[in-house]
């Protein structure tokens, strides 16, 4: 549609229905519109940023303005094509197809708005046969039946089979449709029965689906005797004269040579869905949404579509539509759906039975975690195929998977879906590949390791002061610089080395691996142990000497407050708000590292000394909220007191979990006289105001 029509769409408006249409998208919020089209606001959202910023809306719209009204309308074209006095087929179209018909408000149809644009283009760039390419459960019979159905054509459906041996004859189904729907007697050729359809086609605009093609290829070729009849008759589909549109799904890619030369021919992608798309999905069935949820179960499961619906009823049902509480309980178990399960498994066996050294190489990929190294340079996957022979071939099994859409690359590398990583990982438990894939990967991780490794310490850099408090308060805030970068990529990847060497080792933890025979004379490990211990220790100590720095600068403060300083004492507790800050994420940095190694030991010592922290921050706030209650700052002491009681509740958990009882006990006698400093101040600020 252009713009001439748009604007004379726009000026057979009523002046009533003018004001609304301006009104809703210049002034009202986001669920005003959303009501109004029926559609969820995260839609909206999507939309009306850039529509206001493009057109600059406000209370007012000049009519010079008038001119960029098509694209502000299309938005109501889209979801309310009523407003604007006549239905989307009204519009002019171009020789075939139309270009603007909209997507029909289905709570079943989300998120493939630039799938429908892009085949729209396709189409319009002249495309007759496009093949809709991703894998299992994504959506691609869905999209091309939702175009076909936008396009208001009559679809010719040509189910090919579901395995090699089973495939429907295609000169059968040619034969049947020139009968049935077309209204011809067949010739006995099928060159010839051909010859009849394209003489149909020529004049009637109809689509044809061939749906599910992967059981008729073998590594992108049709498998034979078929492949001819293949052959001939999307040559004829793609023909320039024809009036059709032939969408054909499939999770493999095709690689027949007379069909990718032809003109009229194109592949498509088709993407995961977005987040915005589960959450429009979910929210139209009413399930509580919770992003971080959300988000998560996206990741897992490759935005896969089949996966969406499945999850949905069982979250109605099992969490009451809570999605929170769903995936708590369902995170550890993700082919839990036997559904899922299936759709996986009959990609792999299929894999399999065409291409053993790519099945082989998909299942050793699941040695990777893809999570603190969420992608893997090409070396990394190439480096499994440690039993071909030839160096040429590898990358082609690299491809054969990028071409069923199994594993999924980034200009930086190469990752799994975690619900395809469980399979693989399943499937290489089986085969004796399990030790060796755990080998080369930790091999190849080890070379990314400098040589000359460095700890964290020269994150932290130090510009010396004459003034001693000047240089608590800088180093202060190098610390918050060198806190907000977490691990470096050095140490994640020795982490991941370690992660390998268990798994190789069968070690529980890190101290069984230390002790593993095998490696206690192996140079590179123990560079890597000491660089753990290293990390660990010194993010730990950086956490300690941070909050002793806030303790020193606290007391500072509270001698500032006692003498009336008050500017000054502002200054210092900000800092040492910051610097206990700071100091519980170099703690927790240190956690996390102990964590992954499975290293309890290392983790009491972490934990004991971030208890430490709360435990004598709660102590200091203590003594503030006294301070403050003595110079009659009743407010700030009632916060620091609340603040404190936080503070010391925490290191109460901690020592409790660890079962270190004197601890335990000091820290409940500090929360007693912390209750008995609250009530006595209490107490004479009531009698005070009696």
């Amino acid at each position: 549609m252009n713009q001439q029509h748009f604007n004379a769409v726009f000026n057979r408006l009523t002046e009533r229905r003018r004001e609304v249409l301006l009104k809703l998208l210049a002034n009202e919020k986001d669920e005003a519109i959303a009501n109004f089209l029926h559609i969820q606001k995260s839609t909206v959202r999507k939309h009306r940023e850039e529509i206001c910023k493009l057109f600059g809306l406000n209370n007012e719209f000049p009519d010079e303005r008038r001119s960029k009204l098509p694209e502000l309308i299309s938005l109501f074209a889209k979801y309310k094509p009523e407003l604007l006095n006549q239905n989307t087929s009204e519009f002019p179209q171009n020789e075939n197809f139309s270009e603007d018909k909209t997507i029909s408000e289905n709570p079943d149809f989300v998120g493939r708005e630039d799938a429908i644009a892009h085949l729209n283009n396709l189409v319009k760039e002249g495309a007759k046969v496009i093949l809709i390419h991703a894998e299992g459960g994504i959506g691609k019979t869905t999209l091309a039946t939702k175009w076909f159905e936008l396009q208001g054509l009559e679809c010719l459906e040509l189910r090919v089979g579901s395995t090699p041996q089973n495939l429907n004859s295609v000169e059968d189904w040619v034969r049947i449709k020139l009968i049935n729907y077309f209204k011809v007697n067949p010739e006995q050729n099928f060159i010839t029965m051909l010859e009849q359809l394209k003489i149909q086609l020529k004049t009637r605009k109809i689509g044809v689906l061939i749906d599910n093609l992967e059981p008729a290829l073998i590594n992108g070729a049709f498998v034979e005797p078929d492949n001819s009849y293949y052959i001939e008759l999307l040559t004829v589909l793609a023909h320039q004269s024809v009036q059709s549109v032939t969408l054909i799904t499939s999770r493999e890619l095709l690689h027949e040579p007379d069909v990718i030369k032809l003109k009229n021919f194109q592949s498509y992608h088709l993407q995961e869905l977005k987040d915005d798309a589960w959450e429009d999905y979910f929210a139209n069935r009413n399930i509580i949404i919770d992003t971080d949820a959300l988000h998560e179960m996206n990741r897992v499961y490759g935005g896969n579509a089949l996966a969406m619906s499945l999850l949905s009823p069982e979250i109605l049902r099992e969490s009451q539509g809570n999605l929170k509480v769903y995936w708590q309980d369902n995170r550890d178990d993700i082919l839990r759906h036997l559904t899922l399960e299936k759709l996986v498994q009959r990609q792999f066996n299929k894999l399999q039975r065409d291409n053993p050294q790519a099945y082989k190489l998909l299942c050793r990929l699941g040695c990777y975690r893809y999570q603190y190294i969420p992608v893997i340079h090409e070396k990394g996957v190439i480096c499994l195929l440690w039993d071909e022979p030839n160096e040429r071939k590898k990358p082609r099994f690299l491809r054969d998977l990028k071409d069923r859409a199994l594993v999924k690359f980034s200009k930086e590398g190469y990752y799994l879906y975690e619900f395809i990583r469980e399979e693989a990982i399943e499937r290489l438990k089986l085969t004796n590949d399990w030790e060796k894939s755990h080998t080369e990967a930790g091999k190849f991780l080890s070379t990314l390791i400098s040589k000359n490794y460095q700890t964290i310490s020269p994150k932290i850099t130090c510009t010396k002061v004459n003034d001693t408090q000047e240089q608590i308060y800088l180093n202060i805030e190098n610390a918050e610089t060198a806190v907000k970068q977490e691990m470096t990529k050095q140490e994640t990847l020795a982490l991941e080395v370690v992660y390998h060497a268990m798994e190789f080792y069968e070690a529980g933890c890190f101290e069984e691996l230390r002790k593993e025979p095998r490696l206690l004379d192996n140079a590179f490990f123990q560079t890597v142990r000491n660089m753990i211990f290293e990390y660990i220790y010194c993010y730990s100590d950086l956490g300690i000497v941070l909050y002793k720095l806030a303790l020193t600068t606290h007391r500072l403060g509270i001698i500032d407050e006692r003498e009336g300083k008050l500017i000054e004492s502002k200054k210092k507790f900000e800092y040492c708000q910051r610097g206990f800050k700071v100091s519980q994420g170099f703690f927790q940095t240190a956690l996390v590292i102990a964590t992954r190694v499975k290293e309890d030991k290392l983790m009491i010592n972490v934990l004991l000394s971030l208890a430490c922290c709360y435990y004598f921050r709660g102590i200091s706030l203590h003594e503030l909220g006294i301070v403050s209650h003595q110079i009659i700052k009743n407010n700030e002491s009632k916060e620091a007191f609340e603040e404190s009681q936080v503070n010391l509740e925490k290191a109460l958990k901690i020592f409790t979990n660890l079962s270190f009882e004197q601890q335990m006990k000091e820290v409940e006698q500090a929360i007693s006289s912390l209750k008995i400093s609250e009530q006595s101040c209490s107490t004479f600020i009531a009698r005070f105001l009696i």
